[in-house]
């Protein structure tokens, strides 16, 4: 388990990474003019903004669209910030009375308000991400007069402001089930960390390639908005994967968002009944192709998306 949370550790940290290149494309001919030895902080900043090198423009242009995404999710409007906590509160809660009425106490071995929290959490950590990276730049246009400012910085930031969000939401869920004693304390902390990760970043990938394909084919966007409900019942959210047959629960596999939501579960009660093909690894691997795609597109259509 550790070392899978140390792999999305590193594909999270190496992503933002990979985002730095544009800034490097435009800059190289500044950067020949700064010295090669680092800048003391107060001497780094009485430097003309063009005289940057790239990852210091980088880091400057995504610490100001982190607080504009954060002001404007939190505050954009008067309810914003109740919509935030109060959405995947609510789906969370009407499933649990829908279960508590047909008298279905556990699934799975586990208790069924922690099943489905577990499940609903981390789908929604996926849906919110793939949703506001897909809208990222469509929504910040305007920005892109700003020659610092790409599409690949916008859909970045989106998406760790919509992860640290949803890491809050769900760990304050948590706390309170266990508290009021509806659900039990995570056993494996890091197992659940990592669950949420690997749905963040498929979450991320997909979204990156969504958004250019929505920008590009403007049709296409109704298409991806059908998707996700009939997503949300195939990846184990309402019903357990256990329960269907072969073959059919190994083509149900091939979905790597049913593979971290059997892992949280599993991070809460390693006596968790999942499913027998559940593989991390295996889902690792589709975050990074869709990584991967979603990177190469915004790369090779980044023109095209600033004048869309």
């Amino acid at each position: 388990m550790c070392a899978h949370f140390l792999i999305a550790c590193m594909l999270a940290i190496c992503v933002p990474f990979m985002a730095i290149m544009p800034h490097g494309i435009d800059s190289l001919a500044v950067t020949a003019a700064v010295p090669s030895h680092p800048l003391p902080r107060e001497k780094m900043m009485r430097l003309p903004v063009s005289q940057w090198k790239p990852w210091q423009s980088a880091l400057s242009v995504w610490k100001a669209l982190f607080l504009r995404e954060a002001m404007v999710r939190m505050f954009g409007s008067r309810v914003a910030w109740v919509w935030l906590v109060l959405e995947p509160v609510a789906n969370v809660l009407w499933l649990v009375l829908i279960f508590s009425i047909i008298r279905i106490q556990h699934i799975g071995g586990i208790e069924t308000a922690l099943w489905i929290s577990c499940g609903m959490l981390v789908f929604m950590t996926f849906r919110r991400t793939v949703s506001q990276v897909q809208n990222g730049v469509g929504a910040n246009v305007a920005l892109f007069a700003y020659r610092q400012v790409r599409p690949a910085d916008v859909v970045l930031v989106r998406a760790a402001v919509e992860g640290l969000s949803m890491l809050v939401i769900s760990g304050t869920v948590f706390l309170v089930g266990a508290a009021m004693g509806w659900m039990a304390w995570p056993v494996s902390m890091w197992g659940v960390l990592e669950a949420f990760t690997v749905a963040w970043l498929c979450g991320l990938g997909l979204g990156m390639i969504f958004g250019v394909l929505a920008r590009l084919i403007p049709e296409a966007e109704r298409i991806i908005g059908f998707l996700m409900t009939p997503l949300m019942m195939i990846s184990g959210v309402m019903v357990p994967l256990n329960i269907v047959h072969e073959p059919y629960r190994g083509w149900l596999m091939y979905n790597p968002l049913a593979h971290a939501i059997e892992a949280s579960r599993l991070g809460f009660a390693p006596y968790y009944h999942a499913v027998s093909e559940l593989d991390l690894t295996y889902a690792y691997q589709c975050a990074l192709v869709l990584l991967f795609l979603g990177l190469a597109l915004f790369r090779r259509f980044n023109q095209r998306l600033v004048m869309q």
